[in-house]
């Protein structure tokens, strides 16, 4: 066996692996989103207890200074 064919074939083989990897990570990706809970219809539409939504305009700083400031 020379030395490309040796090369040639790791090569291949590699390409191969990888190929069926990915194919195998998607198929995984796909099963565990399915398993997940779905979120129920009445959430929809209703904001979260935990975050607020700002938009430029709205938000207003309350003070200038940083906790690191000293003066």
């Amino acid at each position: 066996m020379s030395v490309d064919t040796l090369l040639s074939t790791i090569i291949l083989v590699s390409f191969l692996v990888t190929i069926v990897m990915a194919v195998g990570s998607y198929v995984a990706y796909k099963l565990r989103e399915n398993r997940r809970p779905k979120q129920p219809d009445w959430t929809v539409g209703v904001e979260s207890p935990y975050f607020e939504r700002l938009s430029a305009d709205e938000a207003t700083p309350t003070s200038s200074k940083t906790p690191n400031d000293q003066s």
